[in-house]
């Protein structure tokens, strides 16, 4: 699979910044890789969640 690199803006206070660049320091993550597998993460719960509400009792 190749990958296409777009812009994106995320928009956080400076304090949230300041959590966020903390946690991946310590962490050792970079940003836009940790947001990445999170949205994906969460994309992959939402459709099981959905799939669950489906299926006949």
């Amino acid at each position: 699979m190749s990958e296409k690199m777009i812009d994106l803006e995320v928009k956080v206070t400076m304090e949230e910044m300041k959590k966020i660049g903390e946690f991946c320091r310590e962490e050792e993550v970079n940003f836009s890789e940790w947001l990445r597998r999170l949205a994906l993460r969460e994309i992959e719960r939402k459709a099981k969640e959905k799939k669950e509400e489906e299926k006949p009792a």
